[in-house]
């Protein structure tokens, strides 16, 4: 008692909470050991930092989940705008052309639209220390964002001038399968209900692509979209990592960035000789008909877009979001249906519906649990 007295003493003294009080509690604690467990927890507690677990609600699954269903409308929009850009000009652009134009445009719609941008809420799921700056973390982070995205559109580009719209985008579409089982891989447990919204996704692509009544298709060009297929699934769980890290106008931004400068560098080095003779040929006509299809994918698709999956998939889980994604071909061709007159026979007609069946089994399942106190739970 006659050693812990002068500790004691002089831990009333000093200023509640101070760094000096810290060092002397925890001094008398190691040198007496006699003081009580309550009491050597609570110092303990007050000398390091509390980091919050965040929590998914079931208010913000459910808009986080109509977040995912909007973004598949947009993404689904970009196969019939990119596949009229090559289809209904006289002189075609080079795909990586394209790519170049629509990620400068994207980068731009961002940096004007900043402010806005700025008003939507963060998703509950991002860390309390992510980063908001321009710095390593956050460059590190769209520059991994920037190359495979910039790799994936440039294989969807190439491969939507050489098949149509909607097969293209079923392909494309092989993502849904890619994510979850490279989560499982991962050890991320996966619903059993989620892998049921999966394989039925998956027989209705099989089932569509197969549709006899597309003639547009091309073996290079469904290569081509499995490539970005594999690309856009690496984007995916990548971004779900990276989203919890960096704040969502702070992430888009950078890997915009990034995915433009690619973009633009590949121009020179890969596609000059294309890129020179469409500049020397094209006609006033042509780029009045390309010019709201690049701006539509680029500030739309590219720009908005990415930024509102950010907020959306943290909530959802990239697998859920996965089978919300895979309704998109389906969107897409409706929509190139409309626009293109690309038509889909009764097969694919059945595929789709097997898409939308499965759209409505991951709906309804549950969210993921708030209160998991593992680090990486049920997506």
């Amino acid at each position: 008692m006659k050693t812990m007295l002068p500790s004691v003493v002089a831990i009333a003294l000093l200023p509640p909470r101070s760094h000096q009080w810290r060092s002397v509690a925890s001094v008398a604690a190691s040198r007496s050991g006699t003081l009580q467990c309550a009491e050597e927890a609570r110092i303990a507690e007050a000398a390091s930092p509390v980091v919050a677990r965040p929590s998914i609600t079931g208010a913000e699954y459910s808009r986080g989940l109509a977040t995912v269903s909007f973004v598949t409308l947009l993404f689904a929009s970009n196969s019939p705008v990119l596949r009229s850009a090559f289809t209904s000009v006289e002189h075609v652009p080079p795909p990586l052309l394209v790519n170049a134009v629509a990620s400068g445009t994207a980068l731009s719609g961002l940096i004007v639209g900043a402010p806005l941008l700025r008003g939507v809420p963060a998703p509950a799921s991002i860390e309390a220390s992510a980063t908001s700056e321009l710095n390593r973390e956050s460059l590190r982070a769209g520059a991994e964002l920037g190359l495979v995205k910039c790799v994936g559109t440039s294989f969807n580009l190439y491969g939507l001038s050489l098949t149509s719209a909607d097969h293209g985008a079923f392909l494309i579409q092989l993502t849904t399968l890619l994510v979850p089982v490279a989560q499982a891989v991962q050890g991320v447990p996966i619903p059993p209900r989620i892998w049921a919204a999966v394989g039925t996704a998956l027989v209705g692509l099989a089932i569509f692509t197969a549709d006899p009544s597309d003639a547009a298709a091309s073996l290079s060009g469904d290569a081509s979209c499995v490539a970005a297929a594999l690309c856009y699934a690496l984007y995916d769980l990548r971004l779900f990592v990276w989203g919890k890290r960096v704040t969502p106008l702070r992430l888009i931004q950078n890997k915009v960035a990034a995915q433009a400068a690619l973009a633009v560098t590949a121009v020179p080095l890969l596609a000059y000789a294309d890129a020179r003779q469409f500049v020397e040929s094209v006609t006033p006509s042509d780029l009045v008909a390309l010019a709201p299809l690049v701006l539509w994918s680029g500030i739309v698709v590219n720009g908005v877009a990415p930024f509102l999956q950010v907020g959306g998939q943290q909530a959802v889980g990239p697998a859920r979001a996965q089978v919300v994604y895979a309704s998109g071909p389906l969107w897409a061709a409706l929509l190139s249906l409309a626009v293109l007159g690309e038509t889909i026979g009764p097969q694919g007609l059945l595929g789709g519906a097997a898409f939308l069946a499965a759209v409505l089994l991951a709906a309804g399942t549950p969210a993921p649990d708030p209160a998991c106190e593992e680090e990486v739970c049920e997506v």
